[in-house]
């Protein structure tokens, strides 16, 4: 991918050192067990944060863009800080100012599918045209195809992982989850992250619901109060071997 501006532009190049992080893949599949899958690029204008000495936490949104994201991108913006949004394919192209907002922010932008649906349900042929099909409307957009995939509710198995990686996309997952869909209260929400993060934590929100955003600004304070650095899941990876197409992620390292 090219440079662009963004509230981080230092250039670094990915180190590939040993992956010490926890992934499933077909169950307990570790990605430095699975060299088939060639790494993933990171956007070049990203600077590099080692997560194995600092401690960093990846803040994650799905189903968006809606006409709740630009405030939460607002501010992202104004507490310069990064996140990675998993975006509905249509989404992307009603909302393109959004889309285009996140990418030149330097935030990561994944694919969530079409139409949301159980991918675990679904025959293969439907599986890949969910997953490819939301690729083209993000690329549309962007100008590049998205490199991160996240199964609609959390579901996937070895037909999804597989369908992802045909599509060279590593399958992310989480290890904290608010429920914010479930509970709409921004101090619930801050209190429910802040309880269950730990270094190299990756933390699924929601720009689709108005109670979301508005619990942003108090999160990413109380995170940095505890130390921690707030990164984009590309970057949380970056320093320990990068993330790998077919593989699925559901925390990273950490000091």
């Amino acid at each position: 991918m090219t440079a662009r501006p963004g509230r981080h532009r230092t250039a670094a190049a990915l180190t590939a050192t040993a992956l010490s992080v926890a992934v499933s893949a077909l169950g307990t599949t570790t990605a430095a067990a699975a060299p088939q899958h060639p790494p993933l690029t990171r956007p070049a204008h990203t600077r590099t944060v080692d997560c194995r000495a600092v401690r960093c936490v990846a803040l994650t949104f799905d189903d968006g863009p809606t006409r709740y994201t630009a405030a939460l991108l607002t501010t992202l913006e104004h507490s310069h800080a990064l996140a990675t949004f998993f975006l509905i394919g249509p989404h992307a192209l009603q909302y393109r100012a959004d889309v285009l907002r996140e990418y030149r922010d330097g935030d990561a932008i994944g694919d969530h599918t079409v139409t949301h649906p159980h991918l675990t349900l679904l025959p293969l042929a439907q599986v890949d045209h969910q997953i490819e099909a939301a690729a083209q409307q993000i690329a549309s957009v962007t100008g590049h195809r998205p490199v991160l995939f996240r199964p609609p509710f959390g579901a996937w198995n070895a037909r999804v992982r597989e369908a992802a990686g045909t599509t060279g996309m590593a399958v992310v997952m989480w290890n904290v989850d608010p429920q914010d869909w479930k509970h709409h209260d921004p101090a619930f929400i801050d209190r429910a992250v802040l309880a269950g993060v730990r270094p190299g934590a990756i933390v699924v929100l929601h720009d689709r619901y108005a109670t979301t955003p508005p619990a942003v600004p108090r999160l990413i304070d109380a995170l940095r109060a505890r130390g921690y650095d707030l990164v984009t899941v590309p970057q949380l990876f970056a320093t320990s071997g990068g993330l790998h197409s077919g593989v699925v992620y559901h925390h990273g390292p950490g000091p």
